[in-house]
């Protein structure tokens, strides 16, 4: 079976972790990169020793190129996607899908007609740790699910905004400390503990100068019955590691990034085997710290499934479902109202 070969599309900070997990494959190729300017491009192309493509054309013209992996502003994500399946390429997107529910079922709609896989970058899924709550969790360890907290305290200099015309603007970034930082608690919030049917949300502009929030808190409620909050924010110094607490009627289980930090369950109380050591993400105050361990076991599941091998872990649906909770909280903070998730 040939390798499946990919082009990036983007050449920020991002790209270069899906140039670095493609070439740790042994059945993935990179074939070129590709961006808004021919001249970004080649220089990108040059760095990681790799073709640049002219134009975006280019690569959809290019029958060599089985996949791409978008990486540009989230802002494009959406029309890239579509360009993407309409010429028959498998496209990897980095978070968000799109920044509409609208723009996400029209995806994963046309992705189906076409045939072709469509999948969302939710790397922490694939982290050892994770696996292992997840799998505790359908086993309902915890018995009744009664809380389910996500805190996400980090630091965004203005600096880091202003180094991108498009950083934390509605058109591009889609929102702020939630939609940009925060969507990766939020998608592992929701894998664990199950979809959250209500949320009702305050956001503030505190600290930067942005167009989104730099800070939002919210009250959620699960379907399974459970209770919650969710807090993000950039505006803090000097950073502190995202935190998940899981709290039930057996037990207790506490994440900090991707590695468990407490596993109190009334009938176990050790740690799981092999989950303690994490994939070394430390991007509460670096966005570039975010290690290359989840990027390299996602994109060999995207390989695996383009190639029929496996089947696709995280699709456009399951993307979408983050997006919603995150699209309710926003809903929820400029109505000043609870809002269910499903009116989104």
């Amino acid at each position: 079976m040939r390798p499946v070969r990919y082009a990036v599309i983007g050449c920020g900070m991002i790209a270069a972790y899906h140039i670095a997990a493609i070439r740790a494959l042994p059945d993935a190729e990179l074939a070129g990169v590709c961006s808004r300017t021919y001249e970004k491009a080649a220089e990108f192309a040059r760095l990681h020793r790799t073709k640049a493509y002219g134009s975006i054309q280019e690569v959809w013209d290019d029958p060599a190129v089985d996949a791409v992996c978008v990486c540009t502003p989230s802002g494009l994500h959406a029309s890239l996607a579509l360009e993407a399946i309409a010429h028959g390429k498998h496209a990897l997107l980095e978070k968000p899908l799109a920044l509409t529910v609208e723009d996400c079922d029209r995806i994963i709609r046309e992705a189906k007609k076409k045939g072709v896989l469509v999948g969302v970058v939710s790397q922490l899924r694939f982290s050892p740790a994770i696996q292992q709550t997840k799998k505790a969790m359908e086993r309902k360890v915890l018995g009744k699910l009664v809380c389910a907290d996500l805190y996400m305290k980090y630091h965004r200099s203005q600096t880091y905004y202003d180094s991108g015309s498009w950083r934390g603007t509605k058109a591009m970034d889609g929102g702020g400390a939630l939609m940009n930082q925060g969507i990766h608690g939020v998608d592992l919030l929701q894998y664990l503990a199950g979809p959250i049917t209500t949320i009702y949300a305050r956001a503030k502009t505190m600290t930067r100068s942005i167009e989104v929030e730099d800070t939002l808190c919210a009250v959620t409620e699960f379907k399974n019955g459970a209770m919650g909050v969710i807090q993000a924010t950039t505006g803090i110094y000097s950073g502190f590691s995202r935190r998940l607490e899981l709290c039930g009627e057996n037990g207790t289980i506490i994440l900090e990034e991707d590695r468990i930090l407490l596993w109190d369950v009334a009938d176990d109380k050790g740690l799981p085997h092999d989950t303690t050591g994490g994939m070394d993400v430390r991007s509460s105050s670096d966005p570039t710290l975010i290690g290359l361990a989840g990027h390299r076991r996602q994109l060999a599941n995207f390989t695996a499934a383009v190639q029929g091998r496996e089947a696709l872990l995280v699709d456009g649906a399951e993307g979408r479902k983050a997006l919603r909770i995150i699209l309710g909280a926003y809903r929820s903070a400029a109505e000043d109202r609870p809002v269910r998730v499903e009116e989104v």
